[in-house]
């Protein structure tokens, strides 16, 4: 019993697909579902997995053996049971090694390839429909409708998808492990109806609202005898294929193949095959644009990178490798001993590396260090024994945050994005320049690429970071790269916060990576503290924060946790008279993380709402740089957006001819004085940077904040 014996893989047609088959009647409609869900397992097959069992990795096998039950009604609401054209594709959990040795299923695979196998339906749906004379538009989850239907009759004709939607509403919960857990609780108990009672029902709500179905179906009979057969240019495809890398080379320096033929699919829906898309990766793949990264074997998928990014990376390398025992040293060993000496409050580990930055003879070297360490400390002696030898001493780091910490050492520091958006002004031959670059594991290797670029030829760097520490979000990893290539590095390795032994003990396991040993220390010395109950837990999180604020750090696993905590932390701010117990409503932007920079290319990944700020102006369209528009129309066929600017005019552009656009979401918040701020853009009229931190101090009667940085 404890084996599981498969796994349900569900193709569902979108409403108006179903209609149009069930209803209307079209019996190619059908046909060309059941011809993109057969398209799609026999792709999906090629990464099935065995799994092998002990510590060994998983084989892939690329086979297993698939059922497929073609239904076409929903489950019953209040008795009507809806037209729905779905397969249930039941995936036996078997697959055959090389040896002929049976095998049960790796599911991992499976779950990583489900939004490539719905991708391949849905284009290849699409595709299909549109040769056979439909009109298709984008619907709300992204999936392809046929045009010539009312949102009313859509809505009716899927009563249980607004059960599942009011049931969500009414518990407040949100996401797909929610609507599935929706979806058990609501459902009715199945009834049998017969194939004319179904249809009787059917009919009677399609006369309700005019016979749409039978309508669509004429019109597109009717345009498939006039319409010429589209032609398929290979530019079509490799501009899909282009917008998928782009948009996932953005922020991966290695991508799967799944990830590159799914995004090109959804980029040409309707337009383009999955053949199309796969032979032109390929031949993409032998001119050299892309190149195969050698995999894990438990991966069963190619794993891609470009000849761009590997460029990149080998004139970092380069650079670190040619600047190399080229340069004087600030202070000579003894000298940066003397240094050292002097500072009575460091450690060891402190003095070892002041002394090896000081002395060192290479352009770019690097400090590897815990959190806790006292590297502020550190850096401060570094930057006056450098400005005492003639440097200029400037701070960059990717975050403000990072610039702000910096700050704290005397650093004069700015944001590492801006820094490369500056215009470069030629120094004096013999300026010399020393960059301390903070949160270095943060930097992509675009902009390390950048920055690397920019030094002269008396210029020092200083890379400070732990590389066991989070990446940037933009694809690379140079401060990781660069350690393993041999780049000369001073560890910062001795814990200075923590003065308890015991908890300094734990916390040194933590940085070690040494998880388990550490909890299980720390749960040893009383340190963890668990509370089974969400509100006693929630609550007590929020005491002990507003207790002490400066001295708490929590984390949240998920956004629903998230906004419980900040709202019971702020009750709890409001009781301790930190927060002022009156709020007020204001409409704030909050940014749309989702959007890659090819993503904001393209109208079709905008939504009518949406707030865009322009970076860069353009006298063709009158956008004036730094200035803000609300999207007020969307065109993705022309690809064209209209945004209604501060003074009334509508401007009508094509995104992808103007870069350098950020993209937001008006949501309401309640703010109080005492509350603390973030600007999640930069803004010169105010002064204030992007993730610039604030308190605000007051709220005046007409709603202007005033909050100091």
């Amino acid at each position: 019993m404890e084996h599981r014996a498969g796994w349900d893989a569900t193709f569902s047609a979108p409403k108006s697909v179903s209609l149009t088959a069930l209803v209307g009647g079209d019996e190619n409609v059908r046909l060309a579902h059941r011809e993109s869900v057969k398209v799609a397992l026999e792709q999906l097959e090629h990464y099935t997995q065995a799994r092998i069992g002990g510590n060994h990795p998983a084989e892939t096998t690329g086979k297993f053996i698939t059922a497929k039950f073609e239904h076409d009604t929903a489950r019953p609401v209040d008795g009507y049971v809806a037209p729905q054209l779905h397969t249930h594709a039941v995936v036996f959990n078997v697959t055959e090694r090389d040896n002929g040795q049976p095998r049960a299923i790796q599911p991992q695979s499976l779950f990583a390839s489900q939004q490539f196998a719905t991708a391949i339906y849905q284009s290849e749906l699409t595709y299909r429909l549109r040769q056979l004379g439909y009109e298709i538009t984008v619907g709300r989850s992204g999936a392809p409708e046929i045009k010539g239907y009312s949102q009313e009759y859509l809505d009716a004709s899927s009563p249980r998808s607004q059960q599942i939607r009011a049931y969500l509403e009414r518990t407040g919960r949100t996401g797909s492990e929610a609507a599935e857990i929706a979806a058990h609780s609501t459902r009715d108990r199945k009834e049998i109806h017969s194939p004319r009672e179904v249809m009787a029902a059917h009919r009677k709500l399609a006369a309700d609202y005019g016979h749409q179905a039978d309508a669509v179906v004429r019109a597109a009979r009717e345009r498939l005898q006039h319409q010429q057969q589209p032609l398929q240019t290979i530019d079509r495809v490799r501009e899909s294929l282009t917008f998928s890398r782009d948009k996932n080379f953005e922020r991966e320096a290695v991508v799967d193949e799944r990830a590159l033929i799914r995004d090109g699919l959804r980029r040409g829906m309707g337009e383009v095959t999955y053949a199309q898309v796969r032979g032109n990766l390929d031949a993409r793949l032998a001119s050299g644009e892309f190149q195969t990264v050698e995999r894990s074997q438990s991966l069963p998928a190619r794993q891609f990178t470009t000849a761009k990014t590997i460029a990149a990376e080998h004139e970092i390398l380069r650079r670190v490798e040619e600047g190399r025992n080229q340069i004087a040293p600030v202070l000579a060993r003894q000298q940066a001993i003397a240094v050292s000496d002097q500072h009575s409050q460091l450690n060891r580990a402190q003095q070892r590396v002041v002394e090896d930055v000081l002395s060192s003879p290479d352009h770019i070297q690097a400090i590897q260090g815990y959190a806790g360490a006292g590297k502020t400390t550190t850096l401060s002696v570094i930057r006056n024994a450098a400005e005492a030898q003639g440097y200029t001493v400037e701070g960059f780091a990717p975050t403000s945050r990072a610039a702000h910490q910096l700050g704290q050492a005397g650093i004069e520091s700015v944001t590492l994005q801006g820094f490369l958006a500056r215009s470069v002004k030629p120094d004096a031959p013999e300026q010399k320049h020393f960059y301390f670059v903070d949160e270095s594991s943060l930097a992509s290797t675009n902009q390390m690429h950048g920055f690397l670029a920019r030094l002269g030829p008396n210029d020092r760097v200083l890379l400070i970071g732990d590389t066991r520490q989070h990446q940037g979000v933009e694809a690379g990893r140079p401060f990781e790269q660069l350690q393993e290539a041999g780049m000369r590095t001073a560890r910062l390795d001795e814990i200075v916060r923590q003065r308890d032994p015991a908890l300094k003990s734990a916390v040194e396991m933590l940085a070690k990576g040494q998880a388990s040993t550490a909890l299980d220390a720390l749960q040893q010395q009383g340190r963890v503290r668990e509370i089974p109950n969400a509100e006693e837990r929630i609550r007590t999180i929020a005491k002990a924060y507003a207790e002490s604020p400066e001295k708490t750090l929590i984390v949240s696993p998920d956004n629903a946790s998230r906004r419980e905590l900040n709202l019971a932390v702020r009750e709890e701010l409001k009781a301790h008279g930190t927060v002022a117990p009156d709020d007020r409503s204001f409409r704030v932007l909050v940014q749309r993380q989702d959007m890659t920079g090819a993503e904001r290319t393209w109208a079709s990944h905008y939504e009518v709402g949406d707030i865009v700020r322009f970076a860069r102006g353009s006298k063709a369209t009158g956008i004036e740089a730094g200035s803000y528009g609300t999207v007020v129309a969307i065109n993705p066929a022309a690809n064209l957006l209209s945004v209604e600017k501060a003074t009334g005019e509508i401007a009508t552009y094509a995104p992808r001819r103007l870069a350098g656009v950020s993209v937001y979401r008006e949501i309401d918040r309640e703010f109080s004085v005492g509350d603390r701020i973030q600007f999640t853009a930069p803004d010169k009229t105010l002064g204030v940077a992007n993730r610039d931190l604030a308190v605000i101090e007051s709220i005046a009667p007409e709603g202007r904040v005033t909050a100091r940085l």
